[in-house]
């Protein structure tokens, strides 16, 4: 059986509230970092976890899902769609790493979008086309993330990406085009101390992950990349929200407004 089974049993458990499942797909000894925090190390915090995640996100529903298998490692990049607080749908893209052992999760890494992410029509186009691929080779796609993770200057990256290729950020913002990708990447914040470092890297087909960290027990970030004919076209940056400062309720209440029947006097 794939792995991506065991994962397709989660996320159909998270879509159902079947908190019993959820626990149960899980080794006792599982870790699940999350954007929302807290670092969790056992399989009963992670269902009490979701219990407060599933009130938060109400009638949760996982879609657009696309997957890299690679061995034990399943990675999922997927829409969420909910309702809020104020029972208002929303939407927020997510990207999660899950560690497969036997029929159990090892190792779980959610990374987030802010809220409601609108994309400009060059960046929509981009992302379409990206979408549209099928095929491609795991090595050709290897080589090219791992030569674009070094590269420094706008003549270089040339080479490596797309003249309309589109890096999507929700904290950061959107960049067009190779030397203005390189420019948002430059731009964004850096803490005082420590190296900022490819922690784990998994190629697909046409698509790839890369995960970045300061500390490798404190995931920072996570990249989805998208190649076409065999150049970059799409990059989406997901982050570990809390772990870069920025609040993931921001601007939305945590106390759910409930439903009553309101009767005619």
């Amino acid at each position: 059986m794939s792995n991506i089974d065991t994962v397709n049993q989660l996320l159909t458990a998270i879509n159902f509230d079947r908190f019993y499942e959820i626990e149960a797909l899980h080794a006792p000894d599982v870790i699940f970092q999350s954007f929302r925090g807290p670092t969790l190390r056992d399989s009963v915090s992670v269902a009490d976890w979701h219990r407060l995640f599933l009130r938060e996100y109400a009638d949760c529903n996982y879609t657009d899902l696309e997957y890299i298998e690679d061995g034990e490692h399943v990675v999922v990049r997927a829409t969420i769609e909910a309702k809020g607080y104020d029972w208002r749908p929303f939407t927020q893209r997510v990207l999660e790493v899950f560690r497969v052992v036997g029929d159990h999760i090892t190792d779980r890494r959610l990374y987030g979008m802010l809220r409601d992410l609108e994309l400009d029509k060059p960046s929509q186009q981009a992302l379409d086309a990206a979408l549209e691929v099928r095929g491609g080779s795991r090595s050709e796609t290897e080589k090219l993330v791992r030569a674009a993770l070094e590269v420094t200057d706008a003549e270089a990256a040339a080479e490596l990406f797309d003249p309309k290729a589109v890096l999507i950020d929700s904290v950061y913002g959107v960049a067009i085009g190779p030397e203005n990708i390189l420019a948002l990447t430059n731009a964004v914040p850096r803490p005082a101390f420590g190296v900022e470092r490819v922690t784990s890297g998994i190629p697909g087909e046409h698509d790839a992950l890369v995960e970045k960290a300061i500390d490798p027990s404190r995931p920072r970030s996570a990249d989805w990349y998208r190649i076409v004919d065999g150049k970059i076209r799409v990059i989406e940056r997901y982050w570990m929200l809390r772990e870069i400062g920025v609040n993931p309720y921001v601007n939305y209440s945590r106390d759910r407004h409930q439903r009553q029947v309101i009767l005619p006097i």
